[in-house]
């Protein structure tokens, strides 16, 4: 997609989605920093050693692995994941109120108030992410896919896009029955870890932490990852996990500086990236009608899809979810300059 953008709007266009792109991403980067720091709190180690030491293994990997070897290991931490159904359980919900203000209508907030909407935004911006849609469109050079595999590739996304959206509710089960529904408000990832283990017990204390730890290692893994891939596309330059060091520079070279800049800031104690992480969620939401934009205009054009245009129930889809997350990020945006004013 970062190649179509340049290609069809120019370097100055394409210079400017990427700025903000950047910047977004490492607001993300700062979060499972954040993330990764809370697990090892909850570990009871030297969080500062343990930061250090991972984040130099994960530049590590990503310099000599390929592109399968990685895909392997991230396979492996989803089981992780498991850990946060695990936590919603032990919390003790009750499932039929989980399901009804979830799906059905909600009834303990109120839908006129453009904080929650803020809040929807930016949890759209953490699930679907800007970042999402182009590494999703990135890989398919390191994973050496063409039009055969299109059909596998579709089930592989919609699989993919339910497992992120179930393990994400599960998490917002576990915090709503211990953390919300007792008014405990948290500073970090650390005492939100915390706060859980009266109301849920040391097992779901611990879950949620390895929760934690393997959603960190993930997020500070891919992300990077997106926004080198998205450099090396709009300007031209090797991009590929398959790549060596020495003619990938560029490409590894963005990683590493976005996982150094990361671990800069959450070496220092004073900087709160807790308080980062909704407006960088926001963000990141705000993105997704522009990304929504490029994603309608090359979907629909003939000359880039062929036989593979979309249309029918697809095209309505996307389109429609860019009229609504657009109308939606506008309101919230000029809500949140009324609020400051």
């Amino acid at each position: 997609m970062g190649d179509l953008i340049r290609e069809r709007y120019g370097v100055s266009v394409s210079l400017l989605i990427f700025v903000w792109y950047f910047i977004t991403n490492q607001g993300v980067v700062l979060q499972n920093i954040s993330g990764l720091k809370a697990a090892f709190q909850v570990f009871n180690v030297n969080w500062r050693l343990f930061l250090i030491l991972t984040c130099l293994l994960l530049i590590f990997f990503v310099i000599f692995f390929d592109y399968k070897k990685l895909q392997r290991v991230f396979l492996i931490m989803i089981i992780f994941y498991l850990s946060y159904i695990f936590s919603a359980i032990l919390a003790k919900p009750n499932w039929a109120e989980a399901v009804r203000e979830s799906f059905i209508w909600p009834t303990k907030i109120n839908i006129f108030d453009l904080t929650f909407w803020f809040s929807k935004i930016a949890v759209l911006g953490t699930t679907i992410t800007a970042w999402g849609q182009f590494f999703v469109h990135s890989y398919i050079i390191d994973k050496k896919l063409d039009v055969r595999h299109l059909k596998y590739e579709r089930l592989e996304i919609f699989i993919g896009a339910f497992l992120t959206k179930f393990f994400s509710w599960m998490m917002a089960v576990a915090v709503t029955y211990t953390l919300f529904v007792h008014g405990i408000k948290v500073t970090d990832g650390y005492t939100a870890a915390l706060a859980i283990k009266p109301f849920a017990g040391e097992a779901a204390f611990l879950f949620f932490a390895i929760g934690l730890f393997a959603a960190s290692i993930l997020g500070l893994t891919i992300v990077p990852l997106a926004t080198a891939y998205v450099f090396s596309e709009i300007f031209g330059y090797e991009g590929s996990l398959d790549a060596s060091f020495s003619k990938g520079k560029l490409f590894y070279g963005f990683f590493i500086i976005q996982i150094l800049m990361g671990l800069f800031l959450a070496l220092f104690p004073q900087t709160s990236l807790f308080k980062l992480t909704l407006y960088v969620d926001f963000l990141n939401g705000a993105m997704l009608p522009v990304i929504f934009y490029f994603l309608v205009k090359f979907s629909e054009d003939k000359e880039i899809m062929g036989k593979y245009v979309i249309s029918g129930f697809y095209r309505f889809l996307v389109r429609g979810s860019a009229i609504v997350i657009s109308i939606l990020v506008i309101l919230t945006f000029f809500g949140k300059i009324l609020k400051l004013i």
